[in-house]
């Protein structure tokens, strides 16, 4: 498809690869991959505030160093500094530094979930196994194919810029030019939160008008884009967004198991 080049030719080739019935049993799964990949989203928000709301008084020797070394990292640095109130405010309104940088202490936030994507991503910038970890994770748990959507929705099968090379300040330039700095460095827990609560209703909703013939298939695509836009910025400023398209491009991209959700990589 990459080499086709074109809706056009996309489009084309999907009329000629598949009947009515088809491509109307194609359009209900991608809406429903949609809707679960908004729903597991809106879950490990949940999750992770309810983490928030137990650790928030914790004092440093509340994170174990023993079991989550990776959040003892001099980069993170969540057991000597935890975070304050204060920290979890102001996150909540920008996770980026005051100076518009990734920002490693938001991970804290996440304690102790993700403890093996902050090791092999932030820390020890393999992407290559964090592609390979967070994919059998994915599909042990049945959600790959709403990470397939979110892969493709969100562009980054057509990202070239990002390689296994690409450092974190790198990462920052390239999301500067798929975002804007303004847009992704004002990014915060709160948006993030508010925008998945929102988009796991409205998906239902608008997935249900689909099947019914009351809105077009561009308007779930816009609102799937919206959502998979804030996700991506909010790993600019988390400090994974290129482990996450290496995660995507490894796995997902010009793969035949997920071929069908090729077109919502041109669906701009």
């Amino acid at each position: 498809s990459a080499a086709c080049g074109s809706e056009v030719c996309l489009e084309g080739a999907a009329e000629m690869a598949y009947n009515d019935d088809q491509l109307a049993q194609a359009d209900e799964e991608i809406a429903d991959a949609m809707h679960v990949e908004l729903l597991q989203r809106s879950k490990e928000v949940s999750r992770q505030q309810a983490q928030q709301a137990r650790t928030a008084s914790q004092a440093p020797e509340g994170v174990n160093c023993t079991a989550y070394p990776m959040f003892c990292s001099p980069k993170v640095n969540c057991s000597t500094q935890p975070l304050t109130d204060a920290d979890r405010t102001a996150m909540d309104t920008r996770l980026s530094t005051p100076d518009g940088h990734a920002n490693l202490r938001s991970w804290c936030l996440a304690y102790p979930a993700y403890a093996r994507s902050l090791q092999t991503c932030v820390l020890d910038n393999n992407k290559s196994g964090y592609a390979q970890d967070t994919y059998d994770a994915q599909v042990q748990a049945g959600l790959d194919t709403a990470d397939a959507v979110y892969c493709m929705v969100a562009g980054h099968c057509n990202n070239t810029e990002v390689t296994l090379d690409t450092t974190l300040e790198e990462a920052e330039g390239i999301c500067d030019r798929q975002y804007g700095h303004d847009r992704w460095t004002k990014i915060g827990w709160k948006d993030f939160t508010e925008v998945l609560a929102k988009a796991q209703t409205m998906v239902a909703e608008q997935a249900q008008a689909l099947s019914e013939g009351r809105i077009q298939w561009a308007d779930l695509v816009k609102l799937a884009r919206h959502e998979s836009e804030i996700s991506a910025m909010t790993a600019c400023a988390m400090g994974n967004y290129h482990c996450d398209v290496v995660y995507c491009k490894r796995n997902y991209c010009g793969k035949q198991l997920y071929q069908r959700f090729a077109n919502l990589s041109w669906s701009y």
